[in-house]
């Protein structure tokens, strides 16, 4: 199951300013004692058009299908 769990703003090298989502994928790891536990797997960026977003560092981020650069600040930035 993937979950949007966070978002961010982050500013383009285009001038632009976007929002990025951050999804979690949560993987079944359901027990006799718990049959429905969920554990966190791998976090996705997305921008809110729809575009994979690559990590690079903290606080830089590339669009991966346009190649813009993004930068931010924002405390909830991975």
């Amino acid at each position: 199951m993937l979950k949007q769990t966070g978002s961010f703003s982050a500013k383009g090298n285009d001038g632009k300013q976007y929002t990025v989502f951050i999804f979690t994928k949560y993987i079944s790891a359901g027990t006799l004692d718990d049959p429905t536990a969920l554990i966190e797997g791998m976090k996705s960026l997305r921008t809110s058009t729809g575009h994979n977003v690559t990590r690079k560092d903290k606080g830089k981020y590339e669009i991966v299908q346009t190649g813009v650069l993004l930068e931010s600040a924002s405390p909830g930035a991975p």
